[in-house]
């Protein structure tokens, strides 16, 4: 490890989820196929990096590489300076800017990728591309670790419960209505705040931060469970374990006569893929 740090300075919720838990439940779907113990290992779609330097720092791996289109993950340090006591990345994180659709593989191959309530978020234009750079990066034994939540159907599947908080509102009601509500509902709380920081920045006007979550939930590619599944199958993976959860609400009859059930229950999915 880099220098000292410690996981008591620990003050913000999502940080300790996203250090300790989230990257505790990938080592335990992994523990069948060798875990991530000197294992070189891809965070797809890192944002600010917390957990891939919670693999560099907690997991004994080899080589952990953070590959994130956008400039966020330069706030690993300073956030894990002031939750951490963190003053330096440990020599075996990288930490990378790429363009969408660009090769994965050019960051190396990997035992072990993973990724977190991302892959909602690619283009739909570019799916089969992004599981074909996916596949190409991974060693043959290797093993990718994929996670969405919550799927666009679910209840809030928009992304955007803390403003609007009915549930299937982003399927039930016109958008120009439900882009008034967002656009009128209340200053955002200072907890939900701090989680999008590092995307909206606390300078930010209200107006400002209401067009980048539009922006967020109009380019959400729609995916679903089963769709998803298909996709990763056609691009040569199987499946070895999956796993889906359902919100605790049940959505109103109206919608039912539109969507399958499940479709709109299924608030998460959650697979473990290797290769066909």
């Amino acid at each position: 490890m880099s220098d000292t740090w410690s996981i008591d300075n620990i003050s913000n919720p999502t940080y300790r989820l996203k250090f300790l838990d989230i990257p505790d439940v990938i080592e335990d779907w992994l523990q069948p196929y060798g875990g991530l113990a000197a294992k070189d290992v891809l965070e797809f779609g890192c944002g600010e990096a917390t957990m891939a330097l919670a693999m560099a720092l907690r997991k004994q791996t080899r080589r952990v590489v953070g590959a994130e289109i956008l400039d966020v993950y330069k706030h690993c340090l300073p956030i894990a300076n002031k939750q951490l006591g963190l003053h330096e990345l440990p020599p075996n994180l990288e930490l990378h800017k790429i363009t969408p659709g660009g090769s994965l593989a050019d960051l190396g191959t990997f035992d072990v990728i993973y990724t977190w309530s991302v892959v909602e978020h690619v283009a739909q234009y570019m799916l089969n591309d992004v599981f074909t750079s996916l596949k190409n990066a991974l060693n043959p034994n290797g093993t990718i670790f994929l996670q969405i939540s919550p799927l666009y159907y679910s209840a809030f599947g928009s992304h955007l419960g803390p403003w609007i908080e009915q549930p299937w509102a982003h399927l039930a009601v016109q958008d120009d209505l439900y882009k008034k509500a967002l656009y009128n509902a209340p200053p955002t709380p200072e907890n939900v705040r701090a989680d999008w920081g590092v995307y909206i920045h606390e300078s930010t006007t209200k107006e400002e931060e209401r067009a980048a979550l539009w922006e967020t939930y109009s380019t959400l590619n729609k995916l679903t469970a089963p769709r998803l599944c298909r996709l990763v199958q056609d691009a040569g993976f199987q499946i070895v374990r999956e796993l889906r959860t359902n919100d605790n609400v049940n959505p109103p009859d109206e919608l039912i006569d539109i969507y399958h059930e499940d479709i709109l229950k299924t608030q998460q999915i959650v697979l473990l893929l290797r290769h066909a």
